[in-house]
């Protein structure tokens, strides 16, 4: 099981989106802050309302993924269950990539001035970078899963 090569990738990947909605969480949440009191978001309700809906449905986003990419290491013998549990993995991976560059476009500055050492600095750039790491391993477990398909496959036309 842990042996294969995808399990690797899921793990590592489950364990980063972990540690990334665990220690970055109080720091989300304060550069929504900063976007909700844009100039052009103010006086606008019906636009605050969206933006509440989406700082709760991206706040679990990280921890919905590593949840997934935990229990799809389980499904080793069945590997479209496997595959299909990856692949929702990789499509929210995606969209977190895509919503940290647009929530990183409106508050790095901000929130690079609250870090408190040059440490906390480095530690927010690689939240910048973490999605797209993940998403890259996602990916890379789906293609050694399909490998490993094929290979079992090729292998049961031979019997």
């Amino acid at each position: 099981m842990i042996q294969r090569i995808q399990s690797l990738f899921l793990l590592l990947s489950s364990t980063l989106y972990l540690v990334y909605w665990f220690y970055g969480l109080e720091w989300y949440l304060e550069g929504f802050n900063v976007i909700k009191n844009l100039p052009f978001l103010i006086g606008k309700n019906t636009t605050l309302n969206i933006l509440d809906s989406l700082i709760f449905i991206t706040t679990y986003t990280p921890l919905t993924i590593s949840i997934l990419c935990f229990i799809c290491i389980f499904f080793f013998n069945f590997r479209k269950r496997q595959i299909l549990i990856s692949k929702i993995s990789y499509y929210l991976s995606f969209l977190m990539c895509i919503n940290t560059v647009w929530f990183f476009y409106f508050s790095l500055s901000y929130l690079v001035s609250l870090m408190p050492s040059m440490f906390m600095e480095i530690l927010l750039y690689l939240a910048i970078i973490n999605p797209f790491i993940c998403t890259i391993l996602i990916y890379l477990s789906i293609k050694s899963i399909k490998k490993d398909s094929d290979l079992v496959n090729s292998l049961n036309r031979i019997r």
